[in-house]
Formats: structure tokens, sequence, C-alpha cells
């Protein structure tokens, strides 16, 4: 943490807007006893919330309660109903920045952030808990030109949280996309080039995503589903060892039968008798 809270409560308001459009109208920070009870904020501007500490509970009218953990965002929408309480058993400790005017509903939908999308789940950043701490002190020393400044890297910070995650969302639903490919045309002889191109992607990025999802390379991938399925059709199926060659995507049943047995040193008639009931 940038520095232990001082108390266990401060809040700082400034009501003389220095502009219609964007104003700070609030920064403070809480060291939630167990006992606090649940709060109702109905206001007229926004607050962001970050958990640096502890958990806690929040949900609106159109945003089902979530539990919220340390590096955790959560967005009170302005005019927009809500219940936020500590977990009893681990109360939470929060900071938070209130900004006010006309631009900040635009500010805020920039962020993809509004009454039906106001949690942002993240792992804690010391390097936020000491954004908000700056935003703190210098809305204390009424230094506007400072707290301005780290509000809006504030907003960038979150910007580049969500669009991490947007990429990585993406990342995940293509590569389940690969997985599918692979599956659906396992009888084929499947290259590397093969399931880049069908899938519009190079190799690199190929090798990126099994890397990042897998921890192994496409073919490893490949060839380690290869044999599930082969030991599976030698169990549980009547299939011949060339039939079960050509369905797990081999050219040959004398290729099947010298990689089936470099994998696991039997060869693939002597695994199907293991499994014979006599």
């Amino acid at each position: 943490m940038y520095s232990s809270l001082t108390n266990d409560i401060s809040i700082l308001i400034n009501n003389d807007d220095l502009s219609s459009e964007f104003h700070i109208c609030e920064v403070g920070y809480e060291k939630c006893r167990s006992t606090k009870p649940t709060e109702y904020a109905p206001i007229d501007y926004w607050v962001i919330h970050y958990c640096i500490e502890g958990e806690g509970f929040f949900s609106t009218p159109f945003f089902p309660e979530r539990k919220i953990t340390a590096g955790d965002f959560f967005i009170i929408p302005s005019n927009c109903k809500n219940v936020y309480y500590p977990n009893r058993e681990d109360p939470w400790q929060y900071r938070w920045v209130g900004f006010s005017g006309s631009l900040m509903d635009h500010y805020f939908s920039k962020l993809k952030l509004d009454k039906h999308n106001c949690v942002i789940s993240h792992s804690f950043d010391h390097r936020i808990d000491v954004l908000f701490q700056d935003i703190y002190d210098s809305f204390k020393k009424d230094n506007h030109f400072r707290t301005t400044a780290s509000s809006f890297i504030l907003f960038d910070t979150i910007d580049k949280i969500n669009l991490k995650t947007n990429d990585t969302s993406q990342s995940e639903h293509l590569f389940k996309t690969i997985l599918n490919y692979i599956d659906d045309n396992m009888s084929e002889n499947l290259s590397v080039n093969q399931i880049s191109k069908a899938n519009s992607i190079d190799r690199t990025y190929l090798y990126k995503l099994f890397q990042t999802h897998k921890g192994i390379g496409p073919s490893e991938y490949i060839q380690d589903l290869k044999l599930q399925k082969a030991c599976s059709l030698l169990r549980k199926s009547s299939l011949t060892i060339t039939e079960i060659a050509y369905e797990t995507g081999f050219s040959s049943s004398s290729y099947f039968s010298k990689f089936f047995h470099s994998k696991l040193g039997i060869a693939p008639s002597t695994y199907r008798k293991k499994f014979i009931i006599n």
C-alpha cells in the first residue's frame, strides 16, 4: 500500500465548481469496521471506488450484487440507486474520487461504465493505490492542476484495463474457435499452416495462443489429442487399427503404429488387448 491510512475515514469536499463540464467534487478513503451498516448513496455525481484491502458487496437495481475484493473498482453512477457494505468477516478498505459536470456521463460512457456495468475486476496494483493517494494529496493542497492531471491518468488506467480485458476475451474466443476447428477436422492430416489459414491468423500468433492457453505448441497439442482419441477408440470401438489410423488423421496404419509405440511404448493392438474382457 502507498501509505497506511492514517484515520478510519477521511472525506474532502470541494463545492466550488471551477468548471461546469468537469469538476472533482470529493475524495476520500475509509477503513470499514465489521459493524459498519449497509450504505445507500443516491448522489448526483459519479464516484469511482478502489478496494485496497478486504472484501465487500455492491449492487444497483440494474446490476446484481457482486463481491468486491482488493484491486476491484466499483463505480456509483450519477443519480443511480445503489447498495454497498463490507464483508463482516473481512471488511474492506477503499479509496474514492467523486466527479461532477456535464461531460461526466460522456467520459464514463467512453470507459464503458454505466448503471448496468459498474464493476471492474482487477488484481490489486500498488501503482493505482499511489494514483488515488496522489489525487487525495493534491486535492487536499488545493492543487487543481495536479488533481485534474492525476484524475485523467486514472481514467486512462481504467481504459487500458478495459482494453486488456477485451483483448483477453477476444483471444479466448478465437482460441476456442481454433480448438473446435481442430476437433472437427481431426480425421484430416492437419498442419499448422492449415489451421492458421483456416482461422485467418499467422503461424506466430497461433503459437502464441497455444503457449498462452495450453503451455505447448499447436503440433504437440494435436499429437496429444490424436493419442487421446486413438486410445479411446481402441478401448471402446470395434474399428480396425487401420480405420482408427485414418480416423485420427494418419496417412497409414504403419505410421500410426510407430507414433503410438513412440508415445506409450506398446503397439496399438497390445494396448487394445488390455481392455478386452474374456
